[in-house]
């Protein structure tokens, strides 16, 4: 349920109490006691450091050995080295590798290269990229116009986060907690889904510092028309609890009640909202600062929905005493990540177990309740209290997961499983995300090589009008509890027609088409090369029998049309890859359009579209 409240007529204390907020390095951790007095010098001695017992991926292939072996189960074989080059590089950073890489890897004889290309890739700065997109992705949605809303200050802050692997409670913690200004505002921040880094705002002298605002606060200030809504959708996305449904009524089957969520919601909403920035926003982000503060009731009127919630005391789902007036939030979210809340690390490791092996533990992720058990609950344990021992270290959970032997099979039917694959004996096929699709349609192809050498100007405004345009078509909701991808027709004929693989299937000035042609190769070697590049693997015996035959039998081939059929647009005239492309001439050289088809056809195959 969603309430339009209008925040130019609610006075300042209940506005305070309406609008979420995030801080940037702001302190989490309950308050300690005093510090006791210290005593008289001694001699040093050096403490050895905790040992911290670690759970290797050799313990967790165990388990999932003995699973296999209870259940009848006969795995899939393990992939080879192209498919698990491609795979980590898509999961870790979410693009398909580089030609030159993919072969390197391949080639490569050293035994521990699957875990030395896992370091590598986390310490790549697109780790940080993608896994900014993600959460961006997860938390803000697809679109959010709030004028207080900064999505560029946010994605900036996920970014400076995932950079230095900040742990994972403590960056929930700055998140849930947080105060300070949302934006440095005005004509240079502009409001957007998907806006690329590029396009964040920089710091000017003369201006106000960016060390002065937090852009944390952005995500509390997305949910500022449905205030209450904010504990339902932290609840479910960090702690895997769907108490959302509690909101309007006591759940039938599970044990939350109205009450739970009131007082949940209320600890929330312990914060004032002071705006900066007057009068109409004109399409910018409006500055506004958030502080906490303590109870604040609603007036009488439109605010009554949310009278309830606010008159509630703040409580957390466990019936922890929340209440601290100004430092309620603080409280809340070392509540929220403590090592003993039951929920915390445990949606965090079931989540990124479900990305890496295509299904979590608990399906759907978010959505850990009793009458939604686990798979393997004792393995699921096991890796919660390795993660806590870890001190939250996502970077070590991805390594951990990337080396087990489940990560690493392949996705072979011929391995005898049953319907579901619930102990991940093969690996899960999943198709790309729409921030993936796109970074490989591009790496692929080398399009925006290609349209910088056609002159083209705003080619970051290009790209983020193609993930909006994949993220309608494309989108496929991980969280959704589905035994098969079924693509629609939009989709396929966006892939089969779409200008940006056209475009790049063709052999133009700066395309990775045109560059594997003008090495005057023989045949075999291009074809090759247009494997490892699309699908970074070599082609098989028949294949590329196939296609060298097709190239040396080419002949003059049917006049080209680019673009073919494409979704209507509401408003505007083409992109710019439509009008770029609709001056280009056909190919006329038999042996090129015979290349290009090649190239087309490749980025079209479901090899290319899935993760696999």
């Amino acid at each position: 349920m969603r309430y339009n409240i209008d925040m130019r007529n609610v006075a300042p204390a209940v506005l305070a109490a309406l609008v979420p907020l995030a801080g940037l390095g702001f302190a989490c951790a309950r308050r300690a006691p005093p510090a006791a007095p210290s005593p008289p010098p001694t001699a040093t001695v050096t403490a050895a450091p905790p040992v911290r017992p670690a759970l290797t991926p050799a313990a967790i292939d165990v388990a999932l050995e003995a699973e296999w072996k209870k259940d009848g189960t006969v795995p899939a074989p393990s992939c080879d080295d192209a498919t698990f080059v491609r795979r980590a590089t898509l999961d870790i950073v979410g693009r398909i590798p580089d030609e030159k890489d993919a072969r390197a890897f391949v080639a490569d004889k050293d035994p521990e290269k699957r875990r030395k290309l896992v370091d590598v890739l986390l310490a790549s700065p697109a780790y940080a990229e993608h896994w900014m997109n993600y959460w961006d992705d997860v938390l803000m949605g697809k679109e959010v116009r709030a004028p207080v809303v900064d999505r560029v200050a946010f994605r900036g802050w996920l970014r400076s986060r995932f950079e230095a692997n900040t742990p994972w409670n403590r960056l929930v913690s700055d998140l849930v907690a947080a105060t300070g200004q949302n934006s440095l505002g005005g004509a240079r921040v502009r409001i957007g889904a998907f806006m690329p880094m590029s396009e964040a705002p920089k710091e000017d002298a003369g201006e106000v510092s960016l060390d002065q605002i937090n852009g944390a606060v952005n995500w509390t200030l997305r949910f500022q028309e449905a205030p209450q809504d904010l504990a339902g959708s932290a609840s479910r996305i960090f702690l895997g609890v769907q108490i959302q449904c509690a909101q309007c009524h006591d759940h039938k089957t599970e044990k939350w009640k109205q009450d739970d969520f009131r007082r949940l919601a209320s600890a929330f909403l312990h914060l004032r909202v002071d705006v900066l920035d007057g009068g109409k926003s004109g399409g910018m982000v409006r500055r506004v600062e958030i502080k906490d503060f303590g109870k604040v009731l609603p007036r009488l009127g439109g605010m009554a929905e949310m009278k309830p919630i606010l008159e509630a005391k703040a409580a957390a789902l466990d019936g922890t005493d929340l209440e601290r007036g100004p430092a309620t939030r603080q409280e809340l979210a070392a509540w929220m990540t403590s090592p003993n809340n039951p929920w915390f690390a445990r949606a965090i490791v079931n989540r990124m177990w479900g990305h890496f092996l295509g299904r979590g533990f608990v399906d759907p992720v978010d959505d850990l309740r009793a009458s939604n058990p686990a798979t393997m609950p004792d393995l699921l344990d096991a890796i919660t209290k390795d993660f806590v021992a870890h001190d939250h270290d996502l970077k070590r959970l991805v390594r951990t997961v990337a080396a087990t032997r489940a990560y690493g099979l392949s996705a072979s039917a011929k391995a005898r499983v049953d319907a579901d694959n619930r102990a991940w004996a093969r690996f899960k096929l999943v198709p790309l995300g729409p921030e993936e699709m796109l970074n490989a349609l591009f790496q692929a192809t080398n399009a925006e090589g290609a349209l910088r050498q056609a002159n083209v100007q705003n080619i970051d405004a290009l790209r983020f009008q193609l993930v909006r345009n994949f993220t309608f078509l494309f989108d496929v909701d991980e969280e959704a509890d589905t035994h098969d991808y079924i693509g629609s027709v939009t989709q396929a004929l966006t892939l089969l027609n779409g200008n940006l693989t056209n475009y790049g299937a063709r052999t133009i000035p700066g395309t990775a088409l045109t560059e594997i042609l003008a090495r005057n190769r023989a045949p075999e070697e291009n074809v090759a090369a247009v494997y490892w590049r699309v699908l970074s693997r070599p082609p098989s015996d028949g294949e590329m029998a196939r296609w060298t035959r097709y190239v040396r039998e080419a002949v003059s081939p049917a006049p080209q049309t680019f673009g073919g059929p494409r979704p209507p647009r509401k408003k505007g005239g083409p992109d710019a890859l439509q009008r770029l492309g609709n001056k280009i001439p056909s190919t006329t050289d038999p042996k090129k359009a015979a290349y290009e088809d090649l190239f087309w056809t490749l980025l079209n195959s479901s090899e290319f579209v899935f993760n696999h």
